[in-house]
């Protein structure tokens, strides 16, 4: 089983298990050859703290870039306080999947909050069970495990999406060797992340 490019430092109790009846979707293409596998795996998160800029859901995907510079001059990339996993965290409150996404955070994982900037917020992870999958591919391939990821939860006997107001789901961007948060949404060629939304039993379960 891979693992999923989270510090140390977070992970403390960071077990990855198996997913009960776990799927891998098949996902893309009308012929096997053609056929791209999704793994969609249950891990189990530590809780931790992020120091995050909100923004929106923008049409050019401007938002999360604006939200990452300007969380970068506010806090440094060599600030003590800042966990060793070379990576940021994209935040969608999972709520809104039903309705339409339009708030966002972008982050990074500290050990403690400490003297927090101005339009600086702070967030808690509360960590738990979440279910995760791999990007690494271009555009069409990332929608394509966004498609895969939602139709586990539905079609998971066990698990769902944990859909309750204030639950999180993230979605780690590495920071090297390219940092996707610098640079323009369409010129992007390869995506590169790691989706982590927490899930709970479906009733009756």
């Amino acid at each position: 089983m891979s693992q999923i490019p989270i510090s140390k430092e977070l992970t403390e109790g960071y077990r990855p298990v198996r997913a009960p009846k776990a799927l891998k979707m098949i996902i893309g293409g009308k012929t096997m050859n053609e056929q791209k596998q999704v793994a969609i795996e249950l891990v189990e998160l530590a809780p931790f703290k992020v120091l995050a800029v909100r923004t929106g859901m923008t049409p050019d995907r401007s938002g999360t870039r604006v939200a990452w510079s300007t969380l970068i001059e506010k806090i440094s990339l060599k600030d003590a306080r800042l966990t060793d996993g070379p990576s940021a965290y994209v935040f969608i409150p999972q709520d809104q999947w039903s309705k339409q996404v339009d708030t966002l955070w972008v982050g990074l994982a500290v050990r403690e909050f400490g003297d927090v900037p101005d339009g600086i917020e702070t967030l808690e992870v509360r960590g738990g069970l979440c279910a995760s999958a791999r990007v690494y591919g271009d555009e069409a391939h990332m929608w394509q495990v966004y498609d895969a990821m939602f139709a586990w939860a539905e079609q998971s006997s066990d698990y769902e999406l944990d859909r309750s107001e204030g639950v999180l789901g993230m979605e780690t961007v590495p920071l090297e060797p390219l940092n996707a948060l610098t640079i323009p949404y369409t010129d992007i060629k390869t995506f590169n992340f790691t989706m982590l939304y927490p899930v709970r039993q479906k009733s009756g379960v």
